[in-house]
């Protein structure tokens, strides 16, 4: 019997090939989105979540109040460190030292510092990320050792644990075991490869290479073993995860016994803090749960809940519509069945049967959607991979899980979507099938609030997509206050970069050149400065006389300070930035202490993103030759022969090869990868959900048009026009558009905004956004319903009524 059923349904798919097509398109796009999204959210919530103990090993991180704030906690949609509070995962050596040895709630404890290094092959050099660990921090994060022993890999103080990745790129073989890693520092330094750990699960922390805390060069430093020295992050692993919040608060009365309660009093007091603000606090924070905390300042990647709930929101959407369409096509189509199922009654075809034919034909088109949405993941996986920045490796388990939650989402369908033939027509009286009483019956505010939800949701994404381009074009266009076209970059040039400027000086193909640490690219210094009771952070940024001129920034005149000419710099002298001067007039002490030794202020410019606000900068210039970041303007008819002079005397400087000189505008438009990532991950998203309701909205409109042939083909007879007939068939349309614009445009706003309060400099939303949006629904509306606008109005109304 179930042979049978199958055997119908091939040839009733094959009778309607167009709404089969529509239900099988629809769907499997729908469940290759939904796919994706299952790989996204898989993968995001996988970091350190591997580790024998994730549940007990947590990050110390010590929590800085600038306002009173009550939740240091991220919530699902941040995406941002929040306001009013600073975390640090940065520690003193005596303070981990004391937590090591005082709190007996804690296990272990392990040090990690993350730092640079130069590794030297051959004649060749290269920069690797190094971590620099305590003995024993393979015991409490625990990779998975490929070769080697976790517990005896850095018992040595010249030991070296790689990754996989590792000792591939250097060694060319896996079992890197008994190899060499040579470290250029002062000396050329020698470690013994004793581990090799795989990279095939995420992790936070970057595993290039793992050397003993003992070789940092922050120990080199005459302070390291200050309180006032912080730059060790520390994992612990307590006896019991349920002493969390016992631990945290063991490790705030360390702190505070060391600075005294008079100077936690007088800080409090400083910031126009509240008497029950404590001023700073520590936290700990899960290992498997630091990658999904955007508040941390850490080391590692980072992401947001927010960006699953995206993607997630997205996909769930998607495959509502296409439900919605498939929903929509088996209830309507299935009503002109009357007659079919009143003959099979008639030959002796029971409920059952009845209703399982229907089971089966469901099924069956679920099933095959399911199979194509799988086919079209694989096929589009490497294009997934580069919108989200990714690499997907899906193995035979993974591949399998995809499609058991396929066919489950299938099976569960089948019930659902063939429930209401499966149900009602099944059950219906035969005479009046016999009778050819076959026009469909169906409550039409059910089709309409379908077909509304469709276009809401569309407007939705196209309005989205409008306001992304248009904020990205802003960001694009807006005048930064500074020249960023045709400007490289060099980095790591400390002690060489007045040399590299006079080389350079004598190719024409070389505007200017100039030094600087600390701006667009290099670490910054911060410092704060009270201000009428507001902290504010202050950058400091290292320049020569020679950047400003470079970089085409300029000096502004302000009451008290003159703006100086360019030529006028020089070694000593400070400036501070626009906003910086903006806040010192609140306080006329701290303003007169700066005019005095202050030289000039500068105009704003943006050196971070657009979703940064401009912070109060201060500029002191040395010379040159301590700076590690050399700027280079070129000219822009001889950038080819600008880059090669460059490396050219690089080569004759350092006596080493340049491979690769950066451009600035380029590293400028990197800082917006992760926002124009989920810019392209809509786009292409809002495509495939307007596909699917178009084609859903061309089925509907079919079934909807075949229904009212009856009525149209005697207006036609008593004298309508084409244009009246056209009005007729699309004035529906018309106004379920107007109804979704009024549910969609407040949602729309909504989302938008949010979306924008992420950029400090951002675009207005203008009612033209959503008339531009509302526009192009309406004309991709009147192109779906056009082929059977056209079909019915040309239709001669005698073949439909001589059959009446």
């Amino acid at each position: 019997m179930l042979r049978n059923h199958f055997k119908i349904a091939f040839r009733l798919f094959a009778k309607h090939k167009v709404y089969t097509g529509i239900n099988l398109l629809g769907l499997s796009l729908a469940l290759m989105i939904c796919f994706f999204s299952y790989l996204y959210i898989q993968d995001e919530q996988s970091y350190d979540n591997f580790h024998t103990d994730a549940d007990r090993v947590f990050l110390i991180n010590k929590i800085r109040y600038t306002k009173d704030v009550e939740n240091v906690e991220p919530g699902l949609f941040d995406t941002e460190p929040i306001e009013g509070i600073s975390k640090s995962s940065a520690n003193s050596l005596p303070f981990l030292k004391l937590a090591e040895t005082t709190i007996p709630e804690i296990e272990s404890l392990v040090k990690i510092q993350a730092g640079y290094i130069t590794i030297k092959t051959g004649e060749e050099e290269s920069s690797e990320l190094t971590q620099y660990v305590d003995e024993g921090f393979f015991e409490v994060v625990d990779y998975h050792f490929i070769y080697g022993n976790s517990a005896d890999a850095l018992s040595d103080l010249k030991s070296a644990v790689v990754s996989d990745k590792f000792a591939m790129k250097y060694f060319g073989k896996l079992n890197a075991i008994g190899e060499q890693v040579n470290i250029k520092g002062e000396a050329i330094e020698g470690f013994l490869v004793t581990g090799v750990i795989s990279t095939s699960q995420n992790s936070i922390i970057n595993r290039n290479i793992f050397l003993r805390v003992e070789n940092s060069p922050y120990l080199k430093n005459s302070r390291y073993d200050s309180w006032s020295f912080s730059a060790f992050s520390a994992f612990i692993k307590l006896n019991d995860p349920n002493n969390q919040a016992l631990v945290a608060g063991k490790l705030r009365d360390i702190e505070v016994d060391h600075d005294g309660l008079d100077q936690l009093k007088e800080q409090r007091e400083m910031l126009n803090l509240g008497p029950e603000n404590p001023v700073y606090s520590y936290q700990l924070k899960s290992l498997s749960g630091i990658y999904l905390d955007p508040t941390l300042t850490f080391f590692g990647e980072s992401s947001s809940m927010l960006y699953s709930l995206i993607l997630a929101g997205i996909s769930l959407i998607i495959l509502i519509i296409a439900c919605i369409n498939y929903l929509a096509i088996s209830i309507t189509s299935s009503a002109g069945r009357r007659s079919e199922m009143a003959i099979r009654k008639v030959i002796g075809a029971n409920v059952f049967h009845l209703k399982t034919q229907f089971y089966a034909e469901s099924l069956l088109q679920v099933l095959i959607a399911v199979l194509l949405g799988f086919t079209l993941t694989q096929a589009f996986l490497p294009l997934f991979d580069e919108l989200a920045n990714k690499q997907f490796n899906l193995s035979l388990i993974e591949n399998l899980r995809l499609l058991v939650f396929g066919l489950a989402f299938g099976v569960a369908l089948t019930f659902f979507a063939g429930g209401y033939p499966a149900q009602i027509l099944s059950r219906f009286k035969v005479l009046s099938g016999l009778k050819g009483n076959t026009s469909h019956k169906i409550k039409s505010k059910l089709i309409q609030g379908m077909v509304v939800f469709q276009f809401a949701i569309c407007l939705t994404f196209i309005s989205a997509g409008l306001v992304m381009r248009k904020q990205f074009e802003f960001i694009n266009n807006k005048q930064l206050g500074f020249d960023k076209e045709h400007v490289v970059y060099v980095q790591g040039v400390s002690g060489k970069t007045e040399l590299l400027k006079e080389e350079l000086s004598m190719y024409p193909s070389v505007v200017a050149a100039a030094g600087s640490d600390g701006v667009f690219v290099g670490r910054m210094l911060n410092a704060t400065d009270v201000v009428n009771g507001v902290e504010n952070r202050i950058s400091f940024i290292t320049i020569d006389s020679d950047f400003f001129k470079t970089m085409g920034i300029e000096l502004v005149d302000v009451p008290g300070i003159l703006a100086i000419e360019h030529d006028q710099l020089a070694s000593g002298m400070s400036f501070i930035n626009q906003s910086y001067y903006e806040i010192l007039k609140e306080d006329t002490v701290k303003l007169n202490a700066h005019i005095n030794r202050t030289k000039g202020v500068i105009r704003d410019f943006h050196f971070e993103s657009l979703q940064n606000e401009i912070t109060p900068q201060m500029f002191e210039i040395d010379d040159s030759s301590s700076l590690s970041t050399l700027f280079v303007r070129l000219s822009p008819n001889q950038i080819t022969e600008g880059i090669e002079a460059i490396k050219d005397s690089y080569a004759k400087i350092t006596e080493k090869s340049l491979k690769e000189v950066k451009f600035l505008d380029e590293f400028l438009e990197s800082k917006y990868e992760d926002s124009q990532k989920w810019q392209k991950i809509v786009n292409v998203s809002a495509s495939i959900g307007i596909l699917i309701a178009s084609i859903g909205l061309f089925g509907l409109t079919g079934i909807g048009m075949a229904n009212q042939m009856k009525e149209l083909s005697i207006r036609k007879v008593l004298g309508a026009g084409s244009k009246e007939i056209a009005y007729t068939l699309n004035k529906q349309s018309l106004i379920l558009i107007v109804i979704a614009s009024v549910i969609s445009i407040p949602l729309s706003y909504s989302l938008i905004r949010s979306w924008l309060d992420g950029f400090a400099y951002h675009v207005d939303i203008s009612a033209d956004l959503f008339a531009l949006s509302l526009l192009l629904l309406i004309v991709i509306t009147a192109i779906t319903v056009a082929y059977h606008s056209l079909k019915v109005i040309f239709t001669n109304p005698v073949n439909i009524l001589r059959n009446e």
